[in-house]
């Protein structure tokens, strides 16, 4: 049950980063961002109403609230890699980190799933760094000149970045499998409201220093459909975080760039490079070996 859940929340990720990347190019990330996280208390709060309006304790909303904080923390040092470093590097490294934090956790706190199963984690791990990784067309050598415009990223900036973003990721995960079960969805409202309300502080900055850039009709409902599937893959992902290894779970939903990478080839007509289609191979392999753990 937990794979099947943690393979739908991966789903659910990579559909959602697709759809944001495709709002992103009508309006600034943090509108895209701010946005999405509140539109998507919509369906948590009506799920809660319906299953269960005992609020949950200080502490599971406390836990949800430092993920959002993460979470914040995490996609603003990735949208900053992303735009001054090389996405083929910044891209991975951050995946792979983020997923390695799950790992690590799961290991030191006494989880020992099977050596087949943790050889699939492997994979998954190696899978997760060969999809996400793209050609970098981009010729941004980091000359001195436009290093001091700040246009490019050093080679240190550019990983230090991407392994701040993968770790402060990675906490969410911890952070998710600490709630207790009883408090059922209440820590994906507590990080999304978090989440939304340090994203909308920050694009109401930007607006009053760049102005308002709407995304028009179509836009919106990118980014709605976004704050819907993102609620949707984190309230799945907390529940598979309660019902299986953190060390198993983590690296099957970190495969969520695999879902993107398809969605680029069927909607946008992005061809996919040699290593992307080793790294859905290594992917499928993984995710079998954790099935027989």
């Amino acid at each position: 049950m937990a794979l099947l859940l943690s393979l739908s929340v991966s789903v659910c990720f990579g559909g959602g980063d697709f759809l944001s990347g495709l709002a992103g190019r009508r309006t600034t990330t943090p509108i895209v961002v701010s946005v999405s996280q509140l539109l998507g208390l919509l369906p948590v709060g009506a799920y809660l109403a319906i299953t269960d309006r005992t609020i949950a304790d200080g502490r599971d909303l406390l836990l949800g609230a430092l993920a959002g904080l993460s979470v914040f923390v995490g996609i603003s040092g990735l949208v900053r890699g992303l735009s001054i470093g090389r996405m083929s590097v910044v891209a991975p490294t951050t995946a792979a980190t983020g997923a390695c934090v799950g790992v690590l956790y799961g290991l030191i706190t006494g989880e020992r799933p099977a050596w087949f199963a943790l050889f699939g984690v492997a994979l998954a791990l190696l899978a997760v760094v060969m999809i996400a990784k793209v050609a970098d067309d981009r010729e941004h050598g980091p000359t001195p000149e436009r290093l001091a415009r700040g246009e490019v990223a050093s080679r240190v900036m550019e990983i230090g970045l991407s392994l701040i973003s993968g770790v402060f990721l990675g906490m969410t995960q911890v952070f998710f499998s600490l709630t207790d079960a009883e408090s059922g969805v209440w820590p994906v409202a507590s990080l999304r409201l978090t989440t939304g309300i340090l994203s909308g502080l920050v694009a109401l900055m930007g607006i009053k220093l760049k102005g308002f850039t709407s995304p028009g009709a179509q836009g919106w409902r990118i980014i709605l459909a976004y704050g819907l599937l993102d609620a949707i893959g984190a309230s799945l992902f907390i529940e598979a975080l309660r019902r299986g290894f953190v060390s198993l779970v983590v690296p099957v939903v970190s495969l969520y760039p695999a879902t993107t990478i398809l969605l680029a080839r069927w909607v946008l007509k992005e061809r996919m490079n040699a290593g992307q289609l080793v790294g859905f191979a290594l992917a499928a392999a993984g995710v079998l070996l954790i099935a027989l753990g």
